[in-house]
């Protein structure tokens, strides 16, 4: 019996420390999890109705991430361009975006580096035509100078939840369009412009340990995991006023995001508070 207990207690013990070890955490939205859902479920998502909304101050200022600056557009301003598209699933499911809303792969939603936010869009997919109306509320995407990142659901609609990218044009509606509901027409004379940002650098966020303590935000198998992450993360702290950086510390098969470095204990336990709750996840202190 005594044995039994025994080992029933060493077992305990030892899922708890690999819990630790892990980087893993209880809550239901730490950032653990790599790539899109385990099956891509449902039909796609219905466009978003489009109304005029006031733009957001905090989630429209010049951002740096990952050591590229970004300027949003602050004015009722048409944009169109033509590029790659991505989305984005369940590493980002239930955390906040850039406007402080709670973000979910199921509806028509979509992150741009610099349309002031919250704007409605036109996406459509040049390679088989289908388009959907998406409310952009979020930043990103950062990486290979793609220019719209769709949600999970938008993404299936267009056909390419499966590819992972598609090109694709993506057409700003005006407060005037929305008013009138020329938007409703799909026909838009704006020209197609190149967009002025660039992504980061491939090494960019990237550090060795540091002295200290930090705040452990996230952890991924894949090191793209990991900058995308990184990349939103520091675009959300940034609206929401946090001076948090966030990097990327290479842990043998781990790719730990980190925001902050070189604290105390006490203060990396307070900054885990505050920048959990920004981000809308679990974030503890950690030693990187």
């Amino acid at each position: 019996m005594r044995r039994s207990k025994l080992i029933l207690q060493t077992a305990i013990a030892g899922a708890a420390l690999a819990l630790v070890l892990s980087g893993c955490s209880t809550g239901s939205r730490y950032y653990g999890n790599d790539g899109p859902p385990a099956v891509l479920t449902g039909s796609g998502a219905q466009s978003a109705e489009p109304r005029v909304e006031p733009f957001r101050t905090a989630a429209n200022k010049p951002y740096t991430v990952l050591g590229s600056r970004y300027t949003p557009i602050t004015t009722d301003s048409p944009l169109r361009e033509r590029g790659t598209a991505s989305w984005y699933g369940k590493q980002f499911h239930g955390n906040k975006t850039s406007t402080g809303e709670i973000y979910d792969m199921y509806k028509a939603t979509a992150a741009h580096p610099t349309m002031p936010l919250p704007s409605y869009a036109r996406v459509t997919n040049l390679e088989n035509g289908r388009s959907i109306i998406v409310r952009v509320n979020d930043r990103g995407p950062f990486l290979h100078n793609r220019i719209i990142d769709l949600s999970y659901a938008a993404a299936k609609t267009l056909g390419y939840s499966s590819a992972g990218t598609a090109r694709v044009e993506v057409s700003r509606l005006t407060w005037d369009e929305i008013r009138s509901g020329s938007w409703r027409t799909g026909k838009n004379s704006t020209p197609v412009t190149a967009p002025t940002w660039t992504a980061p650098a491939a090494n960019a966020g990237i550090s060795a340990p540091q002295a200290g303590w930090g705040v452990q935000i996230g952890s991924f198998s894949q090191e793209a995991n990991a900058r995308s992450y990184a990349a939103h993360a520091q675009a959300v702290l940034e609206a929401a006023g946090d001076a948090h950086t966030v990097r990327i510390v290479r842990d043998g098969a781990l790719w730990r995001v980190v925001a902050g470095g070189g604290l105390t204990r006490d203060r990396a336990a307070e900054a885990a508070r505050s920048v959990g709750q920004t981000l809308g996840v679990s974030a503890f202190s950690i030693q990187k």
